[in-house]
């Protein structure tokens, strides 16, 4: 069938792709119509985008607050450093445990003057020290005069050794802090309650001058009642924090407070218990000990032995301190005060001090 121009009505073939005529262009193919564009997304109104802004930043601080607010309130875990920060702070808030481990009490050394008698070779020997110390003069010999003449030396305190006393004590230092830690592996319920006995190891700090230069330092670092400046403190997890409990001070009420919710008649026994659970077995001397002259005693719970002869006798314990009533005649009773840290014990007779006892400790 034939085909016309559009533009000027001249006849072309089907198949022609420009008019002969007036070179119009025929049979072209019809462009493809375009894709509708796509619908835009209508976009928030800005009050409604706003508060899908705030709603998210809440919800993350919602969040955050939730985890911190967990963690805040999760008891603190048994750890070395847990231990050692209740330790510090145990010791740092107490002068009279402080001065425990850091001063000496072994003489009246707040007297001008100490007489020793020229037989007393152990105490003279011991102010020597401190004499080379520079904390007193060099002793002078006097006679005692009186019935039966002796000679005696007398020690006069110089400058340094009183600017070292506090009180009646004299101090190497003033300050201790916990270098390492035990026992927080070993943590256990008490009841309700979760208890560790630690074990510390401290170190001195913000030594005396006169004390970090002498030459005997390590003597005298052993006459301390905790020469080895080892420790050992009960502890209890309080109000979710680990804490010294100080057994020499705490009274009933203050038991209560610091063991937590329990009623005054379990806070009233609660320290009985602890010591039950962390006790060497029998009473609290039970075990083997040092004397000052090196000889070693051994208490079990029926006997004393001395030197490998084992004497029967009875217990009977107050508090701290344990009264020994040896068996057979001739043997007198004495009482032994074990230290709140069971680490050191004094023997007396009496009423008079006889002298000091360190635990051996396998």
């Amino acid at each position: 069938m034939a085909q016309f121009c559009k533009q000027c009505g001249t006849a072309h073939a089907p198949d022609a792709r420009f008019c002969d005529e007036c070179g119009k262009a025929v049979n072209a193919a019809a462009a493809p119509a375009p894709a509708p564009a796509p619908a835009a997304t209508p976009a928030l109104p800005g009050v409604k985008r706003r508060h899908v802004m705030i709603a998210g930043g809440v919800l993350a601080v919602v969040i955050v607050a939730g985890g911190a607010l967990a963690w805040l309130l999760a008891p603190e875990a048994a750890s070395a450093s847990s231990f050692s920060r209740a330790i510090d702070a145990h010791l740092a808030a107490d002068e009279a445990v402080r001065d425990k481990l850091l001063c000496l009490i072994n003489l009246p050394y707040q007297k001008e003057e100490i007489r020793v008698a020229s037989y007393d070779s152990s105490t003279r020997q011991w102010l020597d020290i401190l004499v080379r110390s520079g904390l007193y003069n060099t002793p002078v010999e006097q006679g005692s005069g009186g019935w039966v003449a002796q000679s005696q030396f007398v020690y006069a305190l110089a400058a340094p050794g009183k600017a070292a006393l506090r009180g009646d004590k004299l101090c190497v230092a003033k300050g201790v802090k916990v270098a390492k830690v035990s026992g927080y592996d070993q943590v256990r319920d008490l009841g309700a309650q979760q208890v560790a006995m630690a074990k510390a190891t401290l170190t001195l700090t913000d030594e005396a001058a006169w004390f970090a230069k002498s030459p005997d330092r390590a003597l005298i670092l052993q006459r301390l009642p905790d020469g080895d400046l080892q420790v050992r403190l009960p502890m209890a997890l309080v109000d979710k924090q680990w804490q010294v409990i100080d057994e020499a001070h705490m009274s009933q009420a203050a038991m209560t407070d610091a063991i937590g919710k329990a009623s005054a008649v379990q806070g009233a026994g609660m320290l009985d218990k602890l010591k039950s659970v962390f006790s060497f077995g029998g009473h609290p001397a039970v075990g083997k000990w040092q004397a000052a002259m090196g000889n070693v005693l051994e208490f079990t719970s029926d006997s004393v032995i001395n030197n490998g002869t084992s004497t029967k006798a009875t217990f009977t314990t107050k508090g701290n301190t344990v009264t020994i009533a040896p068996e057979g005649a001739g043997e007198a009773a004495m009482d032994i005060i074990v230290s709140d840290d069971g680490s050191t014990a004094q023997i007396s007779m009496g009423g008079m001090r006889v002298t000091t006892l360190r635990r051996v400790r396998d």
